[in-house]
């Protein structure tokens, strides 16, 4: 049931059987409709989510009240913000459920106390140093475009071009523009 995610954990950390069944046993899995919140804004991030079935969108409202997409993800992922989780400070995004999804999460306590039971499963915070598939600010807008569906490319396939657009720091003109240039 936990396979997706096992195999995740084991490419950051080798876990033995016994490792692998403490992690499994303190999953929990969640079912979440589309436009359910999995964190709010002013929420501390008390999980850690994989992403079993579905998508999810992490986004601001900035001073003029428009939507700031600062993350997307699909199957496969780790859905979680950084800093909230990290600093156990209150988010100042949300992470809503973009279509009808199923995460399996672990507790940041639970996480805490596997760390001390294995010291195997510090190893899992190298998960946590990869913030997002995001490309580098200072990249074109088609290196950005070329680099996202190159990497996550069911990006672009399950969201709207305004939130693709704004995750990528572009207007959704320029996304249209680029998007004619490379086909």
């Amino acid at each position: 049931m936990f396979d997706a995610v096992i195999q995740s954990i084991k490419s950051y950390a080798d876990l033995s059987e016994k490792d692998i069944k403490s992690f499994t046993g303190r999953l929990k899995t969640v079912h979440l409709n589309k436009g359910e919140l999995l964190l709010n804004v002013n929420a501390v991030c008390q999980q850690w989510a994989f992403c079993v079935q579905g998508s999810f969108r992490e986004y601001y409202l900035n001073d003029n009240l428009d939507e700031i997409t600062t993350n997307l993800f699909t199957e496969n992922s780790w859905v979680i913000n950084h800093s909230s989780f990290t600093g156990q400070l209150p988010s100042k995004c949300k992470i809503e459920a973009f279509e009808d999804s199923e995460v399996v999460s672990i507790s940041i306590h639970d996480l805490h106390h596997l760390i001390g039971e294995s010291p195997a499963f510090f190893a899992l915070g190298k998960i946590l140093e990869v913030d997002s598939t995001r490309p580098s600010a200072t990249a074109t807008p088609e290196e950005k475009y070329l680099q996202l569906l190159d990497q996550n490319p069911a990006i672009i396939q399950r969201f709207p071009l305004k939130h693709i657009a704004s995750y990528l720091g572009m207007t959704p003109e320029t996304l249209s523009r680029v998007r004619g240039k490379i086909r």
